[in-house]
């Protein structure tokens, strides 16, 4: 029996990209249940369909016994040299079946199969293409807002985001496009599953890589980034070049490259610093925007030191309600003690 198979799974390889050999192996499986469903009852049956022509064959096999009890397993050696001259007992012989009444299972089958190959493999695409996105900065689309949840589309996909997830204080409206996090891709159900964020850290790196290609390159590396959404970030860099101002890179001529990661998250302020391994030095530059005229450590396994300032800084220092001085301590992983110069 040939179904006129071969043409249409080769096709389906080439436009699709879903391997031939997978789909005649799939189609072999699902005609032998077929087969054994509506002819076959309890036999053991094997189908082969001809990689060449398409050629579909169904086999019952049989075991070679001197006195066969169950003629659904078991053949007589006399019955099995009329199939195959070189039947022995004990051996597994192949006896052929009628396709005949088969046919018309055997091409409703196959649609089957092949419409569900083609489904299990686009899902499968777009599981591995959302997949890959993970860790990434992307477009999506506001479809519809609530009180908890924000409704967007990423390509073709729907997903929701929390409001824990937003940028505090901002108002979302469908309609808008916005840049979210990707930050883990599930498979659940027909479609995948997407856990999306505007509120974390890594949004903000995202952001930064795709306004920065010296981050995206490796020429300039994000050490540590502490976020308060919608207020205050601070994050600090390390430049692999020497030529290369990791500050000044990621700020851009005339504040290019940061005013485009600030128009994403406003109102929220960022403050690009100068990593150094230098506990001092990194204490001083973390309390930027304020100036500092010194740094004392104090003590080395607690983690404690002890900050001076002008008095006009001191205010700047610590910041509004203490967040600078608090993302300062957050960034650096210090206590720090900021104290007025007398």
């Amino acid at each position: 029996m040939n179904l006129n198979l071969i043409e249409a799974i080769e096709q389906l390889e080439e436009e699709k990209g879903i391997p031939k050999e997978d789909v005649i192996v799939a189609l072999e499986q699902a005609l032998k249940t077929a087969y054994k469903s509506n002819f076959g009852g309890v036999r053991n049956v094997e189908v082969e369909i001809d990689r060449m022509t398409g050629d579909v064959r169904i086999y019952q096999l049989l075991t070679v016994c001197e006195e066969p009890k169950d003629p659904n397993f078991e053949i007589s050696l006399e019955e099995a040299l009329k199939i195959d001259s070189k039947a022995e007992v004990g051996a597994t012989i192949k006896k052929p079946l009628n396709l005949k009444d088969f046919r018309r299972i055997a091409v409703q089958t196959a649609r089957q199969v092949l419409i569900q190959k083609i489904r299990t493999f686009e899902k499968e695409n777009i599981f591995k293409k959302y997949s890959e996105m993970v860790g990434s900065v992307t477009t999506a689309e506001v479809m519809r807002v609530t009180d908890r949840l924000a409704y967007v589309r990423i390509g073709k996909i729907e997903t929701a985001m929390h409001r824990r997830d937003w940028i505090r204080g901002e108002e979302l409206k469908p309609g808008t496009l916005i840049k979210v996090y990707i930050v883990k891709v599930e498979k659940i159900g027909k479609t995948p599953r997407i856990a999306i964020s505007r509120s974390i850290p890594e949004f903000l790196v995202g952001l930064m890589k795709l306004e920065v290609p010296e981050i995206e390159q490796g020429v300039v590396e994000v050490k540590k980034v502490v976020r308060e959404s919608g207020l205050r970030s601070k994050v600090a860099v390390l430049s692999h070049d020497p030529n290369v101002d990791p500050v000044g890179a990621c700020i851009g001529e005339g504040g290019s490259r940061i005013n485009s990661v600030l128009k994403e998250i406003k109102p929220e302020k960022v403050d690009i610093i100068k990593w150094s391994d230098d506990p001092a030095e990194l204490i001083a530059n973390a309390l930027a925007p304020a100036k500092v005229a010194d740094v004392r450590i104090i003590d080395d396994r607690t983690k404690t030191a002890r900050v001076l300032v002008a008095p006009s800084e001191l205010s700047v220092a610590i910041g509004k309600g203490g967040q600078n001085a608090r993302l300062a301590a957050k960034l650096t992983g210090w206590k720090i003690d900021i104290k007025s110069i007398m």
